[in-house]
Formats: structure tokens, C-alpha cells, sequence
């Protein structure tokens, strides 16, 4: 013999829910988690020269997110100069003109948007990943 019916049953779950939804809006949990807000860092210089145009910043708390051999566009790094995208991102040949490319082991391998010395430039350079 069951402990309890099925319409006593269903009242109980009724009355647990309406004694749930209030008390988690009053406290303003949910099931569905906030979700992370964008992460950022400021790349600071001396930025180490590469090439004509092409210099490096190193970053290795970000090496968990860089490209590798295996997946060479699973970085989620949106470099900006002065606030602003630079780009295309995931460059591995000629970095230039605001092209940048992070991989795992290089740092962030990137170009001021004018081809100018990021480190006289008087530009700030940031990263925002996800």
C-alpha cells in the first residue's frame, strides 16, 4: 500500500514549488548560470622586435588558449590597439598591418595596425579572450 496518493503526491510537489520560486527569485539563484563576462589583460612592452613589422609579447598565463599544430585557429584572443580590433587573427606567415597569430610556447606575434614599433608608437595593446 502506497504511503502516500497520487493527488496528495502532486499537491506536495505543488506546494514545494510555490515555496521554491519566491524564495529563489528573493535570492536570485537560478539553474541557468550567469555566464562569464569577457576576460581581458594589458599586453605590456618592451615588446621583443621579430622582423620589419612583426613583434611578440609574451603571455604564457594564456598558452592554455594559443594555437597548436593540431588546432590552428582554437584561440580565442581578440588583441586590440587603443581599444580597437586589430586583425585577421591566427596569421602564420607574414604578420603585418595588424595581423596577429598566438601560439602555444610564441606569446602573441603581432603587428601595430600601421606597420609602426609598437613600443614608440604611444599606443596601449590589450587582449580580450572568452
Amino acid at each position: 500500500m502506497p504511503f502516500w496518493t497520487l493527488s496528495q503526491t502532486i499537491k506536495a510537489v505543488l506546494v514545494l514549488l510555490a515555496v521554491y520560486f519566491p524564495i529563489a527569485l528573493y535570492l536570485k539563484y537560478s539553474y541557468v548560470p550567469e555566464p562569464d563576462p569577457p576576460k581581458a589583460a594589458n599586453l605590456s612592452g618592451p615588446f621583443r622586435k621579430l622582423d620589419a613589422t612583426a613583434y611578440m609579447a609574451l603571455a604564457p598565463k594564456l598558452d592554455a588558449l594559443a594555437d597548436v599544430d593540431y588546432g590552428p585557429t582554437r584561440s580565442t584572443i581578440v588583441l586590440l590597439e587603443d581599444g580597437k580590433p586589430l586583425g585577421p587573427p591566427h596569421s602564420r606567415s607574414k604578420v603585418a598591418s595588424g595581423s596577429y597569430s598566438h601560439w602555444r610556447g610564441s606569446g602573441i606575434i603581432f603587428s601595430a595596425s600601421d606597420n609602426s614599433d609598437p613600443n614608440t608608437n604611444g599606443r596601449t595593446y590589450s587582449v580580450t579572450w572568452q
